[in-house]
């Protein structure tokens, strides 16, 4: 098997504050989104690893792209536009793609390998994790509509990881729409998505507080 991991780090950041994007902090003496980085390159499927930035911040990154092995490209205005730049750059001969936010530093290699071993069997497979609270619907969010049953429910995360031409293809049909993760534009395409049960230590960094909580994770 070829893999290909494409690291999205192109937002703005802007529920975490301040002027440095999250995904260019530094994180126990790293930047954060080196710590996605390395737990890719720790698997032997994984042929080629791209980070998808800020255009204004390439320069800035080239010592890093050697010094781990990776490629930097440009990302675009929407998240699905710097997915798009990422997947541009991904080998022809690769067999398959894990997309992952930078913004998930604690990915394991496990997890990683494990959507790649159910990518090869369904063609596309998402990190995911079962909801723990009891998920409420309303249509103004002043009152309660309904309880959506909880066992019915699974937060995505990532990595979200497919055969390369699956996802490919999934983007050039839904490229005028705006879908808010890579497994909703291969759904969208008429694709079925497995699951590959997470767990909530591959916490996604949006605001201050679960930088702290993930340098506790780190810490055990």
């Amino acid at each position: 098997m070829k893999a290909a991991a494409i690291i999205v780090a192109a937002g703005k950041g802007q529920r975490f504050g301040g002027r440095t994007p999250k995904q260019f902090l530094l994180f126990k003496g790293k930047p954060l989104f080196l710590w996605s980085i390395i737990a890719f390159r720790k698997l032997r499927e994984i042929r080629q690893v791209i980070l998808v930035v800020p255009g204004a911040m390439m320069p800035s990154l080239h010592t890093y792209g050697k010094r781990y092995g990776f490629t930097i490209v440009a990302g675009g205005k929407e998240r699905q536009d710097s997915v798009m730049s990422g997947l541009a750059a991904v080998s022809r001969d690769t067999d398959y793609v894990a997309i992952h936010d930078a913004a998930r530093p604690l990915v394991s290699p496990s997890l990683i390998r494990r959507t790649l071993r159910a990518a090869r069997q369904h063609g596309a497979a998402i990190a995911a994790v079962p909801a723990r609270d009891t998920i409420k619907l309303s249509n103004d969010g002043t009152r309660i509509n309904s309880t959506i049953p909880r066992k019915s429910i699974w937060l995505a995360q990532t990595p979200q990881t497919f055969s390369r031409p699956l996802i490919v293809k999934s983007y050039e049909l839904l490229a005028s729409l705006n879908v808010t993760d890579d497994a909703q534009a291969a759904e969208l395409a008429g694709y079925p998505v497995a699951i590959v049960e997470s767990d909530y230590s591959n916490i996604k960094i949006t605001e201050p507080e679960d930088l702290k909580i993930a340098g506790l994770l780190v810490a055990e």
